[in-house]
């Protein structure tokens, strides 16, 4: 009579028969080939899991989308101050919109100078009594709220980026009393072609300093991106994390930064919500608007504050 032959275990079965693991080719290293596949899908299910939305945003549920007053078709920046009121201009004149959060709708408007000021305004921001307006070429308009229909004074601060910078973002850092701008275009000299710089106007001394805040790859997002460049088009401060939230119209991306430029999420708006995204605020409970510009109307689309970290 011929003794029982020897079962083989698999050292990751630990004690399971060798009729199971009879049932793989081969064993590797100790491990059947059957619990090799059952890793390797584990592992991949893991990866596949979806990375955090910046903020916690859900965007796979629909905002709530407005559609704006033809005089915002080409609505480039958006601004909140601390009371949730919502502001907003268009690219071509120094006109200010004050809209509805809830209905888009605009409540009442002021333009800058006796004649208005016509310039390639980019981005929008307020901090403390004063507005600021960017335009591409990197210059700064500062002026103060004025009453409907009313026209204010302004004064322009000039700074060392121009064209080739191509300036399409806007946000106040009150932690370094600094307005942050962030460039679409060239990062400045010493940096490569792939660099997107945001940019640190001092407000005590009204000067750019020298060297970017902070400087984002855009070669990290092309996945996200589905291949297409990241172009920011607006920057903006989350005040509950003291984040910035930097959005880029070509590739529908989102992405959030610490207060050192280090990323901390990205991901990908639907392009069928947001035809052309261009400007970015936050209102005190959390709550994200981001405007689009559109063929005959912009629109404004609000998301509910994400999930508490």
């Amino acid at each position: 009579m011929k003794p029982p032959a020897q079962r083989t275990l698999c050292s990751f079965c630990i004690n399971l028969p060798a009729r199971i693991c009879s049932f793989c080719i081969s064993l590797r290293r100790g491990i059947c080939t059957f619990c090799i596949i059952g890793v390797l899908f584990l592992v991949a299910a893991c990866d596949a899991q979806p990375k955090r939305a910046p903020g916690g945003y859900d965007f796979g549920d629909k905002p709530h989308v407005m559609k704006l007053a033809k005089h915002l078709k080409e609505i480039s920046g958006l601004a909140s101050d601390d009371r949730g009121r919502v502001f907003a201009h268009d690219d071509e004149r120094g006109v200010v919109y004050r809209i509805d959060p809830m209905t888009g709708s605009i409540l009442d408007y002021f333009l800058l100078g006796r004649t208005v000021v016509t310039e390639d305004f980019e981005g929008l921001a307020i901090a403390g009594e004063y507005f600021y307006l960017v335009t591409s070429n990197g210059d700064l308009y500062q002026f103060r709220e004025g009453k409907d229909a009313g026209r204010v004074a302004y004064r322009v601060h000039r700074t060392p980026l121009d064209k080739r910078s191509d300036v399409e973002g806007l946000c106040y850092d009150p932690a370094t009393s600094s307005l942050l701008l962030a460039c679409k275009g060239d990062a400045g000299n010493g940096y490569g072609k792939h660099d997107r710089a945001v940019y640190s106007f001092d407000l005590r001394s009204h000067r750019l300093r020298d060297k970017p805040r902070f400087v984002l790859d855009e070669r990290d997002f092309k996945d996200i991106a589905k291949g297409k460049e990241m172009r920011p088009s607006a920057i903006e401060r989350q005040a509950g994390t003291g984040h910035f939230f930097i959005l880029a119209s070509q590739g529908h991306l989102l992405i959030e930064v610490d207060a050192n430029g280090k990323m901390v999420a990205a991901g990908r708006l639907d392009a069928d919500l947001h035809e052309q995204p261009e400007g970015l605020t936050f209102l005190p409970d959390g709550d994200m608007l981001i405007s689009d510009e559109g063929k005959k109307h912009g629109r404004l689309s609000r998301y509910a504050a994400g999930k508490k970290r």
